[in-house]
């Protein structure tokens, strides 16, 4: 069955939701100190818990880049029935993925220049992906968390280092990318977690309505 783009659509937001409670619940649970049969809800598990609520929540945006990207080349209208321009006409989804591929074994859609560049040769105008120009920066962020989680590598921690340098003025000891994630904005009252929950929201939103 071929996948549908309200249907991507409404998955990824559910999969948004999910992490957003699983963040919600750990910090209860945490700030509760809640226990059971003596064990304490510890720091440990408190962090690993956004951690994986944050991977979660990219892959989302991952996934949904990946099959919206599809469902505009198969000739698909977004969901406010606006449709735009496309150079290719596969026949179904296997060889919309074929396109996408070219000769590489896959398409990194964790990579905006990547997605970019494709949405420019196979969308006039590079159709509704050139709202990823507009969030280049927080892409480029979310990756660097993403890849400080996923890689246990001292260039990964040096980027995220960085990274949180630029944000908060000063490397606090010991951070980590969920205490970071944790961590209200300065001159605001949102964490980052939820500050690049919504970005992936609205960009999904806004890709889903050309």
């Amino acid at each position: 069955m071929t996948m549908i783009l309200t249907d991507v659509f409404q998955n990824a937001i559910q999969q948004c939701n999910k992490s957003i409670l699983l963040v919600q619940h750990t910090n209860e649970f945490f700030n509760s100190s809640v226990s059971s049969n003596g064990v304490v809800y510890s720091s440990d598990l408190h962090f690993c818990v956004i951690d994986g609520a944050f991977l979660e929540l990219f892959r989302a945006f991952e996934q949904f880049l990946e099959q919206s990207f599809i469902c505009y080349m198969l000739g698909q209208t977004g969901i406010n029935g606006n449709s735009f321009v496309k150079y290719v006409s596969p026949q179904n989804e296997e060889q919309a993925i074929n396109m996408l591929k070219g000769i590489n074994r896959h398409t990194d859609f964790t990579n905006r220049d990547t997605i970019v560049k494709l949405a420019n040769n196979f969308f006039e105008n590079g159709g509704t992906y050139v709202y990823l120009n507009s969030i280049s920066t927080d892409f480029e962020e979310m990756k660097k968390i993403r890849n400080a989680i996923s890689h246990i590598s001292v260039e990964s921690k040096r980027v995220f280092s960085g990274l949180v340098r630029s944000k908060l003025g000063v490397l606090p000891p010991n951070v980590t990318t969920s205490s970071f994630l944790n961590t209200i904005i300065p001159t605001s009252t949102t964490t980052f977690f939820n500050y690049y929950k919504d970005v992936i929201i609205n960009a999904m939103t806004n890709i889903s309505n050309p």
